[in-house]
Protein backbone atom coordinates (compact mmCIF):
# COMPACT_ATOMS: atom_id res chain seq x y z
CA UNK A 1 0.00 0.00 0.00
CA UNK A 2 1.53 3.07 -1.13
CA UNK A 3 1.08 6.49 0.72
CA UNK A 4 2.78 10.08 1.75
CA UNK A 5 3.62 11.04 4.85
CA UNK A 6 3.02 14.62 6.07
CA UNK A 7 5.61 16.04 8.99
CA UNK A 8 4.41 18.71 10.89
CA UNK A 9 7.55 21.04 11.42
CA UNK A 10 6.46 24.19 11.44
CA UNK A 11 6.63 25.17 15.10
CA UNK A 12 8.47 26.72 17.05
CA UNK A 13 8.66 24.52 20.24
CA UNK A 14 8.91 27.44 23.14
CA UNK A 15 8.40 25.18 25.93
CA UNK A 16 11.75 23.42 25.33
CA UNK A 17 13.19 27.23 25.78
CA UNK A 18 15.92 26.51 23.04
CA UNK A 19 15.53 29.38 21.88
CA UNK A 20 15.26 27.80 18.05
CA UNK A 21 12.89 24.66 16.27
CA UNK A 22 13.75 21.85 18.76
CA UNK A 23 13.52 19.59 15.76
CA UNK A 24 17.16 21.26 15.07
CA UNK A 25 18.37 19.69 18.23
CA UNK A 26 20.87 17.05 18.12
CA UNK A 27 21.67 13.95 20.46
CA UNK A 28 24.66 12.09 19.68
CA UNK A 29 25.58 13.90 16.53
CA UNK A 30 22.15 13.17 14.82
CA UNK A 31 19.59 16.34 14.69
CA UNK A 32 16.05 14.89 16.23
CA UNK A 33 14.14 15.49 12.48
CA UNK A 34 15.96 12.97 11.33
CA UNK A 35 15.75 10.66 13.29
CA UNK A 36 11.60 11.48 13.30
CA UNK A 37 11.69 10.76 9.44
CA UNK A 38 14.29 7.79 9.11
CA UNK A 39 11.56 5.11 9.41
CA UNK A 40 8.83 6.72 6.64
CA UNK A 41 12.52 7.08 4.43
CA UNK A 42 13.27 3.39 5.23
CA UNK A 43 9.86 2.17 4.27
CA UNK A 44 9.56 1.48 0.28
CA UNK A 45 5.69 1.99 0.47
CA UNK A 46 6.38 5.54 1.49
CA UNK A 47 6.39 7.73 -1.88
CA UNK A 48 6.84 10.91 -0.45
CA UNK A 49 7.48 13.00 2.10
CA UNK A 50 5.46 16.17 2.94
CA UNK A 51 7.63 18.11 5.41
CA UNK A 52 5.37 21.34 6.52
CA UNK A 53 7.87 23.61 7.79
CA UNK A 54 8.10 27.62 8.17
CA UNK A 55 9.53 29.92 6.21
CA UNK A 56 12.39 30.81 8.06
CA UNK A 57 13.45 27.49 8.62
CA UNK A 58 12.92 25.61 5.09
CA UNK A 59 16.66 26.31 4.55
CA UNK A 60 17.71 24.92 7.56
CA UNK A 61 15.52 21.46 7.29
CA UNK A 62 16.93 21.32 3.58
CA UNK A 63 20.73 21.46 5.00
CA UNK A 64 20.22 19.01 6.54
CA UNK A 65 17.96 16.41 5.20
CA UNK A 66 19.26 14.88 2.41
CA UNK A 67 16.70 12.06 1.05
CA UNK A 68 14.88 12.53 -2.61
CA UNK A 69 11.44 11.94 -0.76
CA UNK A 70 11.17 14.75 0.62
CA UNK A 71 9.09 17.99 -0.28
CA UNK A 72 8.42 20.91 1.60
CA UNK A 73 4.68 23.02 2.13
CA UNK A 74 4.81 26.34 4.36
CA UNK A 75 2.71 26.58 7.40
CA UNK A 76 0.20 28.34 8.54
CA UNK A 77 -0.86 29.71 11.80
CA UNK A 78 -1.88 26.78 13.33
CA UNK A 79 -1.36 23.02 13.22
CA UNK A 80 -4.29 22.45 11.73
CA UNK A 81 -4.01 25.20 8.96
CA UNK A 82 -0.34 23.36 8.45
CA UNK A 83 -1.51 20.57 8.04
CA UNK A 84 -4.28 21.27 5.47
CA UNK A 85 -1.62 23.41 3.58
CA UNK A 86 0.49 20.08 3.33
CA UNK A 87 -2.62 17.59 2.01
CA UNK A 88 -3.51 19.97 -0.47
CA UNK A 89 0.10 18.65 -2.27
CA UNK A 90 -0.69 15.27 -1.22
CA UNK A 91 -0.29 12.89 -4.45
CA UNK A 92 -1.22 9.50 -2.75
CA UNK A 93 -4.59 7.92 -2.13
CA UNK A 94 -3.49 7.10 1.48
CA UNK A 95 -1.63 9.77 3.86
CA UNK A 96 -0.03 9.57 7.55
CA UNK A 97 0.18 12.72 9.29
CA UNK A 98 3.00 12.66 11.61
CA UNK A 99 4.26 15.05 14.17
CA UNK A 100 7.85 16.04 13.72
CA UNK A 101 8.79 15.34 17.53
CA UNK A 102 8.07 12.04 17.76
CA UNK A 103 11.26 10.44 16.57
CA UNK A 104 10.72 7.01 18.26
CA UNK A 105 7.96 5.55 16.16
CA UNK A 106 8.32 1.50 15.36
CA UNK A 107 8.47 -0.09 11.63
CA UNK A 108 5.92 -2.56 13.62
CA UNK A 109 3.42 0.32 13.98
CA UNK A 110 3.52 2.00 10.73
CA UNK A 111 3.06 -1.48 9.38
CA UNK A 112 -0.28 -2.01 11.97
CA UNK A 113 -1.98 1.19 10.04
CA UNK A 114 -0.72 0.36 6.76
CA UNK A 115 -2.66 -3.33 7.58
CA UNK A 116 -5.92 -1.34 8.87
CA UNK A 117 -6.08 0.75 6.55
CA UNK A 118 -6.73 -1.89 3.85
CA UNK A 119 -9.99 -2.07 5.76
CA UNK A 120 -10.61 1.28 7.49
CA UNK A 121 -10.87 4.87 5.84
CA UNK A 122 -9.46 6.24 8.82
CA UNK A 123 -7.29 5.14 12.23
CA UNK A 124 -4.37 6.54 14.62
CA UNK A 125 -2.04 5.02 17.27
CA UNK A 126 -3.51 4.93 21.26
CA UNK A 127 -2.52 3.46 24.08
CA UNK A 128 -3.96 3.46 27.12
CA UNK A 129 -4.24 6.00 29.92
CA UNK A 130 -2.36 4.64 33.15
CA UNK A 131 -3.86 7.67 35.55
CA UNK A 132 -7.56 8.10 36.65
CA UNK A 133 -8.98 10.83 34.27
CA UNK A 134 -11.20 13.80 35.79
CA UNK A 135 -13.34 15.95 33.99
CA UNK A 136 -13.06 19.15 36.00
CA UNK A 137 -15.63 22.16 35.60
CA UNK A 138 -14.91 25.48 37.45
CA UNK A 139 -12.69 24.26 39.34
CA UNK A 140 -14.04 20.88 40.64
CA UNK A 141 -14.47 17.55 39.62
CA UNK A 142 -17.68 16.87 37.49
CA UNK A 143 -16.86 13.21 36.78
CA UNK A 144 -14.87 10.37 36.56
CA UNK A 145 -14.73 8.64 32.60
CA UNK A 146 -14.08 4.67 33.22
CA UNK A 147 -10.49 4.49 32.77
CA UNK A 148 -10.42 1.28 30.55
CA UNK A 149 -12.31 3.30 27.88
CA UNK A 150 -9.69 6.42 27.89
CA UNK A 151 -6.93 6.29 25.79
CA UNK A 152 -4.14 8.93 24.47
CA UNK A 153 -3.65 10.01 21.23
CA UNK A 154 -0.24 9.61 19.11
CA UNK A 155 0.80 9.92 15.64
CA UNK A 156 0.56 9.02 13.14
CA UNK A 157 -2.80 9.95 12.34
CA UNK A 158 -3.97 7.84 8.82
CA UNK A 159 -6.70 8.53 6.50
CA UNK A 160 -7.86 8.55 2.23
CA UNK A 161 -6.68 11.48 1.57
CA UNK A 162 -9.38 12.81 -0.15
CA UNK A 163 -11.69 12.54 2.64
CA UNK A 164 -9.36 13.91 5.19
CA UNK A 165 -8.67 16.79 2.70
CA UNK A 166 -12.61 17.15 2.67
CA UNK A 167 -12.96 17.38 6.82
CA UNK A 168 -10.56 20.64 6.56
CA UNK A 169 -11.68 21.84 4.35
CA UNK A 170 -15.18 22.20 6.33
CA UNK A 171 -13.06 22.71 9.29
CA UNK A 172 -11.83 25.75 8.11
CA UNK A 173 -15.28 27.11 6.39
CA UNK A 174 -17.03 26.61 10.00
CA UNK A 175 -14.14 28.30 11.92
CA UNK A 176 -14.04 24.42 13.59
CA UNK A 177 -10.59 24.02 15.35
CA UNK A 178 -9.88 20.40 16.36
CA UNK A 179 -7.08 19.32 18.54
CA UNK A 180 -5.87 16.78 16.26
CA UNK A 181 -6.99 15.49 12.67
CA UNK A 182 -8.72 12.14 14.32
CA UNK A 183 -10.89 15.05 15.55
CA UNK A 184 -11.74 16.50 12.44
CA UNK A 185 -12.69 13.07 10.98
CA UNK A 186 -14.88 12.37 13.77
CA UNK A 187 -16.80 15.14 13.08
CA UNK A 188 -17.09 15.32 9.35
CA UNK A 189 -16.07 12.24 8.03
CA UNK A 190 -18.86 9.59 7.43
CA UNK A 191 -17.11 6.58 8.97
CA UNK A 192 -15.82 6.00 12.22
CA UNK A 193 -11.82 5.96 13.24
CA UNK A 194 -9.88 2.94 14.02
CA UNK A 195 -8.09 2.90 16.96
CA UNK A 196 -4.58 0.94 17.00
CA UNK A 197 -2.76 0.03 19.67
CA UNK A 198 0.59 1.84 19.75
CA UNK A 199 3.30 1.69 21.90
CA UNK A 200 4.25 4.26 25.35
CA UNK A 201 7.70 4.87 23.77
CA UNK A 202 6.20 6.67 21.60
CA UNK A 203 6.93 9.78 23.06
CA UNK A 204 6.65 13.48 21.90
CA UNK A 205 9.26 15.04 22.94
CA UNK A 206 7.51 18.83 24.42
CA UNK A 207 9.54 19.61 27.02
CA UNK A 208 13.48 21.09 28.03
CA UNK A 209 12.72 17.81 30.57
CA UNK A 210 12.13 15.86 27.17
CA UNK A 211 14.82 16.57 25.45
Amino acid sequence: MKYTTIIVAAGKGTRTNLGYNKLFYEKHGEPLITKTLSPFIQDPDCIEIIMVVSLDDKSTFERIIHSDKVIYAIGGQTRQESVYNGLKVVQSEYVMIHDGARPFLKKEQITALKQTLQEDDACLLVVPVVDTIKIVEDGYVKESPLRSQCYSAQTPQCFKTGLILECHKKGQNEGFFASDDAQLFERYGKTRVKAVVGDYGNKKITTKEDL
